[in-house]
């Protein structure tokens, strides 16, 4: 089995077409709560090793070694303490050197980011209770830096929730970077309503909800005294979180998200007391049949830790304890971080939706059509996997433009290169996409098939594919190559759309190297077969014009409406 940090993107979406499978679904359905810990920020900001570090530097340039009784030595010789160095390795410390130049360094390291609530639990006198956290850790400079952008899981998260598939996505982590990749990706509305104080859950409701249960660094920075009571790290805060007035509100927010959706775990270690209560309880009220319809836990992880371990004690209970146990937690362990999960998510959940919006046009799909489509978006979505070098990012954000780019050139025949707003395939889940009218009429289902066409013919080596990643319109949405000839692939949802690429220069009527696919019926005013001019024996003259909805009116086995479209775009 591939390292969780390590699997390809295909390798990912083979356990989400596999033991996963019902999982995924859930996703696509919107049925999912995905809970996030500091993994999915880890390549963004110092670890917990690199924090402990800095704050253990805060102490020791603080000590005045003229007293004995300095309460900043005081408080490293707690900190010794927490990480139980012997009386000799305690004494090996010069406090004239640089805390990562010490000896025991890597030691201190390690066994205090074991016990990092015990750490920043240790408080200075005369200082604000506080201090390790909004001082020495320095919240507000280190994770409200408005230098650092998101990565590849903020923008996937983004993404999905644009989709409409998570609508509920609590939160340890102080900074804010989710925020931003969904402010980014949604233009002026980000879409969320961020609950940080129990009076943020009356706000509007948006597309989903960031409950950010351990405080938020991005509004203590821009509100110190109203947000900074609400940063949680030390072990006091932790332990009386649960029973504390002032967040009963959030408590049992959380506690409604635990009860009514399942729960995956992404970069969550469930080390903290108070997540683990907040199951418990959830847990008491209403407990998740195992087993069930689907996983109602799910975690994203190298191996189950033994935190995660005693949540899945908490809440599975009597079966826990009997002889599902085993089968228990391997029906909980997703290996894979959150990094390559949610990069296949987008992918799967996307063809799921592109499946089912085939289904939803006013064309009659017969069933052998509608598996054949089927057949050819999973084509589609693993060629797109096998396209990621391993720069997950980089893969995310190609996508993410990719797609809208394609969209708005679908619809409107142009497309804007200087927005980074999403365009959503729809904004609802799968379990929703019938109950949405619109997609009948906008030539969304035909383009489902043809996206179907294009990768099956991919797949047989009829052609290649290559996604056109300029922002320039004439490039069209793909390089389709065939019989050593590069054609620009344009898909047209509606005539107005081929007349807005006309009115940009997008597509000249002398263009030999254009395909324009039509969704719908082409209008009556362009050729849909263009002819050859007089004496010519060549290819077509101008762009090659083929309606997708004509070809499914026509032909009702795919290979028919393959050689059809061959035909028709002069392949």
């Amino acid at each position: 089995m591939p390292k969780a940090a390590t699997i390809s993107i295909a390798e990912t979406l083979s356990l989400l077409d596999g033991d996963f499978r019902a999982f995924a679904q859930g996703v696509a359905e919107g049925r999912y709560a995905f809970w996030l810990g500091s993994g999915i920020s880890l390549f963004r900001y110092p670890g917990l090793k690199e924090i402990i570090i800095k704050a253990l530097e805060y102490l020791r340039t603080r000590v005045d070694h003229t007293q004995n009784t300095c309460p900043f030595k005081k408080a490293l010789v707690r900190a010794y303490g927490i990480a139980d160095l012997s009386a000799d390795e305690r004494d090996s410390i010069d406090l004239t050197l640089a805390v990562e130049d010490w000896p025991l360094a890597d030691l201190l390291k390690e066994r205090l980011s074991g016990k990092y609530a015990q750490f920043l639990n240790i408080d200075v006198d005369d200082e604000p209770l506080d201090l390790m956290i909004w001082d020495a850790v320095n919240v507000v400079g280190t994770y409200a830096n408005d230098d650092v952008m998101p990565d590849a899981e903020h923008y996937a998260i983004a993404v999905l929730v644009k989709e409409g598939l998570v609508r509920e996505l609590p939160s340890a982590n102080w900074d804010g970077l989710i925020e931003k990749a969904t402010r980014e990706l949604s233009g002026d509305n980000d879409g969320l309503k961020i609950c940080v104080r129990s009076e943020d859950l009356q706000a509007p409701d948006q597309k989903a909800t960031l409950t950010k249960f351990h405080g938020c660094a991005v509004r203590a920075r821009d509100d110190e005294a109203l947000y900074r009571p609400y940063l949680v790290g030390a072990q006091r805060q932790i332990d009386g979180w649960a029973t504390d007035a002032k967040v009963a509100g959030l408590v049992q927010h959380l506690i409604d998200v635990a009860i009514s959706k399942p729960t995956l775990l992404l970069g969550f270690s469930a080390q903290d007391a108070n997540i683990r209560t907040i199951f418990a309880l959830a847990a008491d009220k209403q407990s998740w049949d195992w087993p069930g319809d689907l996983p109602a836990y799910v975690m994203a992880e190298e191996a189950v830790g033994e935190a995660q371990t005693a949540l899945l004690a908490n809440v599975y209970r009597n079966q826990f304890a009997g002889a599902d146990r085993a089968q228990i937690k391997t029906s909980a362990h997703l290996q894979a971080y959150a990094k390559p999960l949610l990069t296949a998510l987008l992918l799967w959940t996307y063809a799921a939706k592109l499946q089912r919006t085939a289904r939803l046009g006013t064309f009659d799909l017969s069933d052998e059509l509608a598996a054949w489509v089927d057949e050819g978006v999973i084509l589609l979505r693993d060629q797109m996997a096998a396209a990621n070098t391993g720069n997950h990012l980089a893969f995310v954000e190609a996508l993410i433009g990719g797609l809208s780019r394609g969209k708005r050139l679908f619809l409107a025949g142009r497309s804007d290169p200087t927005t980074t707003r999403y365009e959503a395939l729809s904004p609802i889940p799968l379990s929703q996409m019938d109950q949405n009218v619109e997609t009948e009429t906008d030539g969304t289902p035909e383009a489902a098939v043809i996206a179907a066409t294009l990768a099956k013919g991919v797949h047989v080596g009829d052609w290649t594919l290559r996604p056109t990643l300029n922002t320039d319109d004439r490039a069209g949405v793909a390089e389709l190559t065939s019989g050593g000839r590069t054609n620009r692939v344009f898909m047209v949802g509606k005539p107005d759309a081929e007349l807005a690429l006309h009115d940009s220069e997008a597509v000249l009527e002398d263009d030999e190297d254009a395909i324009l696919i039509h969704a719908r019926s082409i209008h009556e005013r362009m050729q849909r077969s263009p002819t050859r001019a007089p004496g010519r024996t060549g290819g077509p003259v101008g762009p090659r014009r083929v309606s997708m909805a004509s070809l499914i009116a026509e032909v009702a086995e795919p290979s028919a409406l393959m050689e059809r479209f061959k035909q028709e775009a002069g392949l």
